[in-house]
């Protein structure tokens, strides 16, 4: 069993309709890289005095990688105040990445359908001395455009931005389109030259969308895995932004499929699950994809009907052996159940129903999925109907996997999301969350759990 973590609270979480920190899709929320911890997150406080609207804060500790006690400093946050975020939409979070090659920092902020809004740090900012400047002079102005590209029509419709370390560089995804009628494009961007390149449109949704769990890179590997979500079209009545409502008329019912790919280059050419290509970004040789369509042969690694009680965007993660990990739900005999899928070094999958306290429902707050460096999988599962939070310890047991409970508390609301980064360099599992109204104010928290050397 774990220990109770150390609980940092970075800030007061905004009172709205819909939750703007601490949402599945934010990657990531919560990073470290260089000994340094960066967090982002939305207050509607700026000096203890509440607004109208939403700024983005961008925090940093320096971090150990001997535990949680005393190897912790405290943070250091920045408030960007020249931005009011304003539409009240759980769409509309923060992501970081931070470059490991030239110490850039990435913050893509405030988007549903938007033009790219995007802030990057001077060189050498991550990892740098303690006393160093830390303040909003260390980055640019919001941008519409990324460093070597100009603004153009794919920064127009940007939804759910993501970065992914890649050795000393970073990849940058996100989904163009609406929802049910969207795609998903990559760009790396260069440690040496500190310019974006744009690879390509790797998920082409037609009449769909693909949703992705995550973009994980393992070397060599990259991994996505999807659902497709199909579309419906929205009345002809309707407010030309009705395409940004929270839910329907193309909501997760109409979810269906896992479906899962993987990039021996960078996220150049794309393979299936036994080996086959899939797409090769750019190519012009005949006979091979420049994009992964929703009806080429191989992607599909379980078939899911529609209604099946699927959400997007659950959860993904990667071990240390080159297994991969899936997060989500589904209905089993007419009750949703969390759902573990695992494919093997082989490329055989398997699934598992997970025994948590807690029953997700159909549209409740997602999970996550990540891996230590001692390859122990933990799955951090959000209460769907309560304001439980529970961890579960996952191992491989013959060709599926052993699960057990090893923590759960309560006093939480949201979508847990863990540092990933930090989870591959030290003992310490750090999950970034909310905490729940029905005890209080609402903050945004991390908290820090200490990892056993191996747990029973």
């Amino acid at each position: 069993m774990l220990e109770e973590p150390v609980v940092s609270v970075l800030g007061r979480d905004p009172t709205r309709k819909h939750r703007i920190n601490a949402n599945s899709f934010q990657q990531n929320a919560i990073t470290s890289i260089n000994g340094w911890q960066y967090a982002a997150f939305y207050t509607d406080e700026i000096n203890g005095e509440r607004k109208d609207g939403c700024y983005v804060n961008l925090a940093r500790r320096q971090v150990s990688r001997a535990g949680v006690t005393n190897t912790t400093r405290a943070w250091q946050t920045i408030l960007f105040e020249d931005y009011k975020q304003i539409v009240d939409d759980g769409h509309n979070t923060i992501s970081i990445g931070v470059c490991k090659g030239d110490g850039t920092i990435h913050v893509a902020f405030d988007h549903h359908c938007d033009q790219l809004r995007l802030r990057i740090s001077k060189l050498d900012v991550a990892g740098a001395a303690p006393t160093q400047a830390w303040d909003a002079s260390t980055f640019t102005k919001t941008q519409n455009f990324l460093p070597g590209i100009a603004a153009n029509d794919l920064m127009k419709e940007v939804t759910y931005p993501r970065f992914v370390n890649i050795d000393d560089d970073l990849l940058l995804t996100y989904r163009i389109g609406q929802a049910g009628l969207g795609s998903d494009i990559l760009y790396r961007y260069s440690s040496t030259t500190h310019q974006y390149v744009y690879l390509g449109q790797y998920l082409t949704g037609i009449a769909n969308s693909p949703y992705i769990n995550g973009l994980d890179y393992r070397q060599p590997r990259l991994h996505v895995s999807w659902c497709y979500r199909n579309f419906v079209q929205v009345d002809a009545s309707a407010s030309a932004d009705a395409h940004k409502q929270q839910a329907g008329p193309n909501g997760p019912e109409n979810n269906y499929d896992l479906n899962y790919a993987f990039s021996e280059d960078m996220g150049e050419a794309w393979k299936s699950s036994d080996g086959r290509v899939l797409a090769v970004l750019g190519s012009k040789e005949a006979g091979v994809g420049r994009t992964i369509k929703p009806d080429v042969d191989g992607a599909r690694v379980f078939e899911i009907p529609m209604h099946s009680g699927i959400l997007n965007q659950e959860g993904q993660g990667v071990d240390w052996e080159g297994g991969f990990w899936a997060l989500n739900r589904e209905k089993v005999e007419g009750e949703e159940k969390w759902i573990a899928y695992y494919r093997d070094v082989a490329g055989h999958w398997t699934k598992k129903i997970v025994p948590s306290f807690s029953q997700p429902t159909e549209t409740g707050s997602r999970g996550s999925i990540c891996v230590d460096r001692k390859n122990n999988v933990y799955l951090i599962l959000p209460g769907n109907s309560d304001s439980s939070l529970e961890i579960m310890l996952a191992r491989k047991d013959g060709e599926c996997a052993s699960i057990k409970p090893i923590w759960r508390s309560e006093g939480y609301d949201g979508e847990p999301l863990v540092d990933v980064q930090r989870l591959e360099v030290s003992d310490v599992l750090s999950v970034f969350t909310r905490t729940s109204r029905s005890v209080g104010e609402g903050k945004v928290v991390v908290l820090d759990f200490a990892l056993p050397g191996a747990l029973g």
